[in-house]
This record gives C-alpha cells, structure tokens and sequence, in this order.
C-alpha cells in the first residue's frame, strides 16, 4: 500500500513563520546600520555633538533621502523636542550619516525605517493614508464596498497584511479617511509623528491632548483639515478629516 504523505502540517508551519514576518512589529528600538528617514514639517539639524545645544553641522531635511544609523544614545538619555498638552515627544541623539558623508547627531524621536510619503509625486485623486499605509504593509484582498452610512455619497475599505484597516468616507463637500493600525507595531508617539507629516506635510499645525480620553487631536492653522489619534480596544483610531 503506497503511504500518503501530508504536507498540510508542513504548509501551516510554513505559513505561520511567514506570517510573523509580515506582521511582525517593525518599528523596534534602532539598531546600528539601520537606514531612517526623517519624519517632520521642516528640516532637523544635525549637530556634532549629542545635545540641542550641539553646534550644528547642516540641516537634515524630510525629503526621503536615507540616513544611516551609526550609534545609539546613551542608555537612559531622554530628550523632550515637543509637547501637546501632557503628551510629549521623547527620544535621544542618534548618530547618524548622511547620503552625502556627513556624520553627527539627530533627535531619533522623529525618525523612522518608513519612508515618508511623497507627497509632490500624487495626482491628487489617490487617498493620501492607503497610499502612505501601502508603504508599510501591503493590501490584502481587494477593495470592498461598503454600505452608505450618515450621509455619505460612497463608501470602500481596504485590508492590510498586517491586520490594518483603511475606510474613506465622500460626504458633500468634504471626505473621510479612517485608518486603524495594530498597536502591538507602533506607539502613539510613532503613530503621531508618521501619520501627522503624510496627512499635512509641511503645513503648520496646532494640537490638543485629552489625557483622559488618551486622544490626540491635530487641526491645520487654517482649519480645514484634521486627525484625531485615540486607542480603541486593541487598535489605534486614526480619523482624517477634510473640507473643500
């Protein structure tokens, strides 16, 4: 009698091990040799030495180009670069190099392995969030309809790899973007700091903190655009929103 072999044991474990490395947190502590990207409205400075007050080398701006890490701060070094209301943006001076050679110290609180988005290089009739999300994890499946709901002329979602959901919402005169994010991959201040600069890139903003509702709450100085940032369940709740 010939014996059958399964392989579906082995296609599980396969499966499995290939799914942890799609959804697998990647914005883990930085490592030496890590390649960053700025994420901010203007340019950082990097500096000679690891402190605000360091003598400034040049300015690093956020148009995508590579930085690569070569140390890591001082263990227990905690640098504050912002605040809105009791939220805080920390981190440390990393030592980097430019793509040009240059070598010095930038705040790490606003950098990242993602890329920013590239904002000049869209049309204009692409969803700003599902193009930036698509950069850290692609779809999974296709586009699906949804049900018009709260006086909304159209409605659709997409499902990402590692378990994020995006919604865009058209009203008359004005849409909505919803995005929500595993919270095992990033913190609130990562959430803030990526999703901030690709939703109004170099326009000035002003925020609020409700510390009890943990909801961070962005708007543009000219009152047209905002994201609000909050916890839901095992989830953050990004909530863009526009007027025309």
């Amino acid at each position: 009698m010939v014996k059958r072999i399964s392989f579906i044991p082995a296609l599980s474990s396969l499966l499995t091990f290939l799914s942890s490395i799609i959804i697998a947190p990647t914005d883990k502590p930085l490592q030496v040799n890590d390649i960053v990207y700025v994420h901010a409205s203007s340019s950082l400075t990097l500096r000679k030495t690891a402190s605000k007050d360091g003598a400034k080398i040049t300015s690093v701006p956020a148009n995508g180009a590579p930085l690569t890490v070569v140390s890591l701060p001082e263990p227990g070094s905690s640098y504050t670069a912002e605040t809105i209301g009791s939220f805080a943006v920390k981190g440390g001076w990393v030592a980097v190099k430019t793509r040009d050679g240059q070598e010095g110290y930038l705040f790490d609180g606003y950098l990242s392995r993602y890329k920013p988005l590239q904002r000049d290089n869209m049309d204009g009739s692409v969803s700003l969030m599902d193009t930036f999300y698509r950069t850290i994890s692609p779809v999974k499946g296709k586009r699906t309809t949804l049900p018009a709901t709260n006086g909304t002329i159209e409605r659709y979602q997409y499902l990402y790899a590692d378990g994020a959901r995006f919604e865009e919402q058209y009203y008359e005169g004005g849409a909505t973007q919803l995005l929500e994010l595993p919270k095992e991959k990033f913190t609130m201040q990562e959430v803030l700091v990526l999703f901030r600069t690709a939703w109004f890139g170099k326009e000035k903003t002003k925020g609020t903190y409700d510390a009890a509702k943990q909801q961070l709450t962005i708007d543009s100085d000219g009152g047209y655009s905002q994201l609000i940032i909050q916890p839901k369940g095992n989830r953050w709740s990004l909530k863009f929103s526009t007027a025309d």
